[in-house]
């Protein structure tokens, strides 16, 4: 029998195919040393107990030992399950005696493999007319008596209001004051608390439970007017006692378990806390149970503590209870820090003086409730469960978030549950169950978890089978692929001495070959990789796998790394001195990286091989452009452009223009020429005053070629304007302008004329004259008969 080791293992390996090889470079599985850490090495880990198995390694992928000959019958694996249990469709109530489907899959089944991350979805949709179950703690001290009547005298409007949210709710009530003892009340005004007041009322009592949950609203009303006003000594209530029995007592209140179960504490005054009956020398803790009797009157309120606040958001969290703290204005802020303290589960309004706003607070605070909605689970601190979602479309992506504001009535929300097994329970209970579940309704999905073991070998141990004992060198028998050592030998396959340097287990000579972690606390001092996964651990010490080096394989061999120029450290070319660059094959000459300022990339970035490597945001040969403030260059030629334009436009000759375009050592002029500019070239802004006092703006580009500098310039001439041409120009145009207006004018009554005439000539073409029977000519006519102007022709002065 030959076993297959180190280099002979890869180039055997090598010669198989390529994708055995891809698979081996990832180096997930090959060097893990038994089954445990085998399978927990990465999914597709799987490990060989196949007794003839020929080849060193054990923990491969399963296509590598079926293809090095291992039986299938021995090779353990991970297998992961996910199986969808109970998936019942979302629904929403279509009925009183109706159920809806809220969260889907109501159950799943997982098989964890160690580190591995199992998603999940989980669908949920806030359905109609969900069942509404609203309880009004109401505090009836003296100063809430205006509010007591208003309430009463609520009855139909309130049904709209409660119909207008869900078809399916139910109304209770119960009222509360303070704990009927000194210091909260004076002993001798017990019967009546409310001495010196016009009207007496009655003895102070703790909680009062009036009427369960129930669909009449006309019992409700009823009760409420039915209830008395009592009184305390301070201003301070007793509200957490009865909102403590108020969600300890499900029976007597009502509660159905498919409900959005609300209670609306309404009050005036401040909270008594855990701690305050200390005052009234009651020491016992709440106990946070039901303390109800048949009247439903609170029999511990002069033996128990006041709860806190702690104590009654993990109550109303378990117990899935929304509270709405209707309150006055003077005491809106310390409310608003109470719920604080119980984020998602309370809301805090501002109460009206007499409560006449009730009814919109309700319809307020409800809707909040049923547009928020978040899961939490229980699952064990070895099992991590992490929340995804878009909430419906909201956001682009998937978001890590186990919640989502402002959801729609009826829109569906997709959730997605990444659970993933981060190490095995210690107690080696390898089923549990999870339930995930809508924080403020009874909606949930359970999981049933189940964790696959460590190694699942099951194998008859037999110390004298002679392969066995081969494969463990004759010290030591093999069993589910693992050797186990005769005395005075370990390793993994036995073949190291047990000696006084304490490393007698195989797992001590394990510890040798794991890097130290720098930095880590003493539990986390090394990492849990066995030679840096390159290597195999050989009686405390790392032989590598090719290509990779150190004490404990951690580094690659250097590849391209000359001898000449550079040492290896750790599979990185360090250079020797004069040399720079990723392989040390450039000069650690910074002349080319020089610019015009005498500064190296403008102190804005690297010379790397003769060539600037800005920083963030720099740009340019030199890194001298900085796009959000300044150019370097333009800067550092400004004043010899400057001096330049002013001579050629007859401003002076500058007395110190060799110096001031000349290099920085002064050794080389700068070649100039005026020109116009390229659009391509980086133009650079010169603003100078002429001899006009004109500000006028002028440009200019440099070129730095093997640090020869050469400067083009563009100079604009700002004269000054000609008024006299100015004012010839804006006549001429004015009168241009006015000819052009009259001409279009009296072209425009032209047209207009010729337009009215031939109208005219086409309605005498068409007109038709007729005579008006009543019409009488007012010229009268008279025509002397011609007889008599023949015989009186000499007389008759109108003969012809």
């Amino acid at each position: 029998m030959v076993c297959l080791t180190g280099d002979r293992f890869y180039s055997y390996i090598t010669s198989l195919s390529p994708s055995l090889t891809h698979s081996l470079a990832d180096e997930q599985c090959m060097h893990a040393d038994n089954c445990e850490r085998c399978l927990g090495s990465h999914l597709e880990c799987a490990w060989c107990t196949d007794m003839e198995y020929q080849v060193r390694y054990r923990c491969l992928t399963r296509t590598q030992l079926l293809a090095y000959n291992c039986s299938e019958g021995e090779i353990y694996e991970n297998q992961p399950v996910k199986d969808i249990l109970q998936e019942k469709p979302l629904k929403d109530y279509e009925t009183v005696n109706d159920q809806a489907v809220q969260v889907s899959p109501q159950r799943a089944y997982l098989k964890l493999v160690k580190g591995n991350t199992q998603r999940i979805k989980l669908s949920y949709r806030p359905a109609r007319n969900n069942p509404l179950d609203l309880y009004v703690l109401m505090d009836l001290t003296y100063t809430m008596k205006d509010d007591k009547n208003t309430l009463k005298e609520l009855g139909e409007e309130l049904t709209q209001t409660l119909s207008s949210l869900t078809a399916n709710y139910r109304l209770g009530f119960g009222s509360f004051a303070d704990k009927p003892t000194f210091p909260m009340i004076m002993p001798q005004n017990q019967k009546n608390p409310c001495v010196g007041q016009p009207d007496p009322c009655e003895p102070t009592y703790g909680y009062r439970h009036k009427v369960s949950l129930t669909e009449d609203i006309r019992s409700f009303t009823s009760a409420v007017a039915a209830s008395n006003i009592t009184g305390n000594l301070d201003n301070l209530e007793g509200a957490f006692d009865a909102l403590m029995q108020v969600i300890v007592c499900p029976k007597e209140i009502g509660w159905k378990e498919q409900a959005r179960k609300v209670v609306i504490l309404v009050t005036d005054g401040l909270l008594h806390l855990a701690g305050d009956g200390l005052l009234a020398g009651i020491v016992k803790r709440n106990d946070k149970q039901c303390h109800l009797d048949s009247k439903g009157e609170y029999t511990g309120s002069l033996e128990f503590d006041y709860p806190s606040v702690e104590e009654m958001y993990r109550e109303l969290l378990r117990r899935k209870i929304n509270v709405i703290f209707a309150v006055t204005e003077e005491r809106v802020n310390t409310y608003r820090e109470v719920s604080e303290l119980m984020k998602d589960i309370s809301y805090v309004d501002i109460l009206s003086k007499d409560s006449s706003n009730i009814l919109e607070l309700i319809k307020e605070s409800y809707e909040s409730f049923i547009k928020r909605t978040q899961f939490s689970d229980n699952s064990p601190d070895f099992i991590n469960l992490e929340y995804y979602t878009d909430c419906g479309g909201q956001f682009p992506t998937l978001r890590k978030r186990n919640y989502c504001n402002n959801v729609s009535l009826g829109k569906e929300i997709d959730f997605y549950v990444d659970v993933t097994l981060k190490k095995y329970p210690e107690n080696k209970v390898y089923s549990h169950k999870i339930r995930i579940g809508e924080t403020s309704l009874s909606e949930y999905m359970d999981l049933d978890v189940e964790l696959q073991r460590p190694c699942p070998c099951q194998e008859h141990q037999d110390p004298t089978n002679e392969v066995g004992r081969f494969q463990c060198e004759n010290q030591g028998y093999m069993n589910c692929g693992m050797c186990t050592c005769d005395e005075g030998w370990t390793g993994t396959y036995c073949t190291c001495p047990t000696d006084a340097s304490n490393a007698t287990t195989n797992e001590a000579l394990l510890q040798q070959c794991r890097q130290p972690r720098l930095g880590a606390t003493q539990s986390q001092s090394q990492t849990s990789l066995v030679c840096s996964n390159h290597g195999d651990c050989s009686c405390g010490s790392c032989e590598c796998d090719p290509g990779f080096t150190g004490t404990f394989c951690q580094c690659r061999e250097c590849v391209n790394c000359d001898e000449e120029l550079a040492d290896c450290h750790c599979g990185q070319c360090v250079c020797k001195w004069g040399w720079s660059g990723t392989r040390c094959n450039c000069k650690e000459d910074t002349d080319a990286c020089m610019g015009p300022t005498g500064e190296i990339c403008s102190q804005r970035g690297a010379c790397d091989c003769g060539k600037c490597v800005c920083e963030d945001r720099y740009l340019g040969k030199f890194c001298e452009i900085d796009p959000e403030k300044d150019n370097k260059l333009c800067q550092f030629y400004e004043p010899c452009v400057t001096c330049l334009i002013q001579q050629k436009q007859g401003m002076g000759a500058c007395s110190n223009l060799s110096e001031i375009c000349s290099t920085v050592d002064g050794h080389e002029r700068f070649p100039f020429k005026f020109t116009e500019l390229d659009l391509e070239q980086t133009h650079c802004l010169v603003r100078i005053v002429n001899k006009h006092g004109i500000q006028c703006d002028s440009y200019f580009a440099y070129t730095v070629i093997d640090h020869d500098n050469f400067l083009s310039i563009q100079a604009n001439n700002c004269e000054p304007l000609d008024y006299v041409a100015l004012f010839g120009y804006i006549s001429a145009f004015t009168l241009l302008i006015g000819l052009l207006i009259i001409f279009l004018v009296y072209w425009c009554i032209r047209a207009k004329d010729a337009r009215e005439y031939a109208r005219f000539v086409d309605e005498q073409k068409t007109m038709v004259r007729q005579e008006n029977p009543l019409y009488r000519d007012p010229v009268g006519r008279y025509e002397v008969p011609r007889t008599l102007s023949d015989r009186y022709d000499d007389d008759n002065p109108f003969a012809s």
